[in-house]
C-alpha cells in the first residue's frame, strides 16, 4: 500500500486564500520531497517544473547576492572546493542557465535550492543571481532534509548529522542518546529476526507503519525513531550500520571526509588505525593515520587497496600477543580429540559418544551466541 499523499491543505497557513499557481507550486514542492524520498530517476523534471512554475507566477528575478544567505536547515554543510571550482568555471563559461530557488525570509532569502551555485557565484565576485522565490514550508528542516538526502554528493557526515538533528528535533531523544537508542532496538530485533519486517514499511502507510510498529518489541521511544526515520523513507537498520558510524570516526577522518573527499568505506577501514591495534601513543597513532590517509586520497586508492595497506602498517606496528594459559588448553583438548582412535572405539558406544558431542557443541553454540548478542 503507497503511503498516503500529503494533506496540501495544511502546509501553509493561507492555503485557503492561495491561488490556483500557489496550489500548483505547492503539489510541486510535495511531489519532489515524495520522490527524493523514493529515490525516484524523474526528480530532476519535478525540480524543474517546480522552478517554471514559480517563474510562471512570480517571475526571474534578479537578486541582490548579499541579501541571499544559506539555508540553516540545510543538511549538507560541507561543498568541496573542487565542486565549487567546477561550478565557477561553468557558471564563467556558459552563465547561469537555471535560477536559484530562494525562499522569502524577512528583508532577505534562504536558499532551498542552488547553493553550490550561489558559493559559485559569490568566488566570481558576482553582484546579482537569477532567482525565482517560494513562501517558506512548515517543517523546513524535513523538507529541506528530504530535498538533498539522496543526492549522490551529499557529505555522508553531513547526512549523519542531518538525520540526528531531525530525530532530535521530532523526539524527546537527545543527539547523544538516539545513536544508542536505535542501534539497541535494531540489534534485538534482529536477534529476534524482525527486522525484515521493519524493513518492508518503506512506502508503506503510516497507519500501516503505526500498526506494525505496535506489534514489534519496542518502547514508546524507540518507536518514536524509527517513525521519524521510515518517514524519511531510510531503513533503520541501515542507518545505524552505515550512516551513524559515521559518528564515531577519528576527527581526523572526519576532516577528511568533509574536506579532502575521503569516502565513507576508506574512513572505516582506516578507523582500524588506532592506539590500541597499533600499541602506541595517541599522538604517534593520528601521525600516522593522517599521512596514511593522505597516501589513500592522493593516490586514488581503491578499498582493497586501502585495506592491504591498513593491514601493513597494522603488522609492522601491532605488539606481539603474550603466550595466553588458554592456548594450552585448547591445545590439550585438540589433541585428545585428534588421538580418539574410532576404529578402537566399540560399535556400541559410538552412538552414545556421538550424542555427547552433539550436545555439547550445542552448549558451546548457546554460549558464543549469547557473548555475541551481550556485545
Amino acid at each position: 500500500m503507497a503511503r498516503s499523499k500529503v494533506d496540501l491543505t495544511k502546509m501553509f497557513s493561507t492555503a485557503a486564500q492561495m491561488s490556483d499557481a500557489e496550489v500548483e507550486i505547492n503539489k510541486l514542492q510535495a511531489e519532489v520531497e515524495r520522490l527524493r524520498a523514493l529515490q525516484a530517476p524523474e526528480l530532476e523534471a519535478q525540480i524543474a517544473a517546480l522552478r517554471e512554475q514559480l517563474m510562471m507566477q512570480s517571475g526571474q528575478q534578479e537578486i541582490d547576492i548579499t541579501l541571499i544567505l544559506p539555508n540553516p536547515e540545510q543538511p549538507r554543510k560541507t561543498f568541496s572546493a573542487q565542486s565549487i571550482n567546477s561550478m565557477a568555471r561553468t557558471l564563467e563559461k556558459d552563465g547561469q542557465l537555471h535560477p536559484v530557488i530562494l525562499i522569502a525570509e524577512g528583508s532577505g532569502f534562504d536558499l532551498f535550492d542552488g547553493e553550490r551555485r550561489w558559493r559559485a557565484a559569490m568566488q566570481l565576485n558576482w553582484k546579482t543571481l537569477k532567482s525565482v522565490v517560494m513562501p517558506r514550508p512548515q517543517d523546513l528542516h524535513r523538507k529541506a532534509l528530504l530535498t538533498t538526502l539522496y543526492r549522490e554528493d551529499l557529505n555522508p557526515l553531513d547526512k549523519a548529522e542531518a538525520l540526528l538533528k531531525e530525530i532530535s528535533g521530532r523526539t524527546e531523544v537527545s543527539l547523544t542518546e538516539a545513536p544508542r537508542i536505535l542501534a539497541t532496538a535494531v540489534r534485538r530485533l534482529d536477534y529476534q529476526k524482525k527486522m525484515k519486517q521493519v524493513g518492508e514499511l518503506i512506502g508503506e502507510s503510516d497507519d500501516k507503519q503505526n500498526q506494525v510498529l505496535d506489534e514489534l518489541d519496542l518502547n514508546d521511544i524507540e518507536k518514536q525513531i524509527f517513525r521519524v526515520i521510515l518517514d524519511l523513507g531510510l531503513n533503520p537498520a541501515s542507518v545505524t550500520a552505515n550512516d551513524f558510524r559515521m559518528l564515531s570516526l577519528f576527527p581526523d577522518l572526519q576532516a577528511a571526509i568533509r574536506k579532502s573527499n575521503l569516502k565513507a568505506a576508506h574512513a572505516m577501514i582506516l578507523q582500524r588505525l588506532s592506539a590500541k591495534k597499533l600499541g602506541l601513543d595517541e599522538k604517534r597513532v593520528a601521525k600516522i593515520r593522517v599521512e596514511t590517509t593522505q597516501k589513500v586520497v592522493d593516490q586514488y586508492l581503491t578499498l582493497v587497496e586501502t585495506q592491504e595497506l591498513v593491514n601493513q602498517i597494522i603488522s609492522k606496528h601491532a605488539p606481539k600477543p603474550a603466550s595466553d594459559p588458554n592456548d594450552k588448553q585448547v591445545k590439550n583438548i585438540m589433541r585428545s580429540l585428534k588421538e580418539l582412535s574410532v576404529d578402537k572405539i566399540e560399535r556400541s558406544n559410538l552412538e552414545k559418544i556421538h550424542q555427547s558431542l552433539e550436545q555439547k557443541l550445542k552448549e558451546i553454540e548457546a554460549v558464543i551466541k549469547a557473548e555475541n548478542y551481550s556485545e
